[in-house]
């Protein structure tokens, strides 16, 4: 079975699977399986080999990586275990929206070594559709019962809501 180069499976089978990796932090090099590579966009093969934390950051959403970086530093320096929900460009520039779990251990002498975890495709876009249309329902009500300044802020929302993310990927090498 040969994941990196499609023996086993098609694009579309991989990019439903869980990514495995293993983060070597005196090094700064993840090394990581196709699953996760596909998620993030990058080249199976390099990920495989081993990539420094950058390249994967780099992939995150911008809105998002505020709080990953800082989720996953707490898990480093407290060894508590990681978990987190957000986005993720893929190779096409499409938003993934993934959950990550993750642990840090440490060698002989306490030090932070290595970090290991799973991330994998959520596509849950619910709760934004759940937003949208709860914001559309308040805003006919509004409307209806005159309240004009409740449904001035309610169109605000959903033009909001309606403008597409940033789909500003570091580009791929």
């Amino acid at each position: 079975m040969n994941l990196v180069s499609g023996t086993f499976g098609t694009p579309e089978f991989l990019s439903e699977e869980p990514g495995i990796f293993t983060w070597d932090l005196a090094t700064d090099t993840v090394y990581a399986d196709s699953a996760l590579a596909i998620l993030f966009g990058l080249d199976p093969a390099q990920t495989v080999a081993g990539l420094p934390i950058i390249k994967y950051l780099d992939r995150i959403h911008p809105d998002d990586k505020p709080s990953v970086a800082k989720a996953i530093s707490d898990s480093v320096i407290t060894g508590n275990p990681y978990r987190h929900d957000y986005r993720v460009f893929d190779r096409s520039g499409q938003i993934v929206a993934v959950a990550a779990f993750g642990r840090c251990f440490r060698d002989e002498a306490g030090n932070p070594s290595h970090y290991a975890g799973i991330v994998f495709p959520t596509n849950d876009h619910t709760p934004q559709d759940e937003l949208l249309a709860h914001c559309t329902a308040a805003l006919k009500i509004a409307q209806s019962s005159g309240l004009q300044t409740t449904a001035d802020a309610l169109e605000s929302i959903l033009k909001e809501l309606a403008k597409p993310m940033p789909a500003d990927p570091a580009p791929i090498h």
